[in-house]
């Protein structure tokens, strides 16, 4: 359904399986409260009772329609820029600033000053 294909658009590769997890179980969670509310909507309501499920269709598709970005032609990283929150941009170092750290023989990027010098790597 609908939330695999939003999931497979919004989220990395790392995080996936995470939110099949999470939409799968809501989908089903929505699927058992729709087939156990049903009868009775349908004994109160009547003929009426699809009314229910046209307002709800109504009010998510303008949620869509407002609050959805398009993500047509765009790139992965451009659908995750659009939906990641608006933080204030981290000031951009230079190669010679950052730091080269010993990590059991590997080195890793950081930028304290208990760390090697790049320069003495390059």
């Amino acid at each position: 359904g609908v939330p695999f294909l939003m999931m497979a658009e919004l989220f990395m590769q790392s995080h996936r399986p995470a939110a099949y997890i999470v939409g799968g179980s809501l989908n089903w969670l929505s699927n058992f409260t729709i087939g156990f509310v049903f009868p009775f909507l349908q004994m109160s309501a009547g003929a009426y009772c699809y009314l229910v499920f046209c307002g709800v269709c109504w009010v998510v598709s303008i949620y869509v329609y407002v609050v959805i970005p398009e993500t047509k032609n765009k790139t992965f990283m451009e659908i995750s820029h659009m939906f990641s929150p608006k933080l204030p941009a981290r000031p951009q170092r230079s190669l010679n600033q950052l730091q080269l750290k010993r990590f059991n023989g590997y080195g890793a990027m950081e930028s304290n000053s208990s760390l090697v010098e790049s320069s003495m790597f390059f």
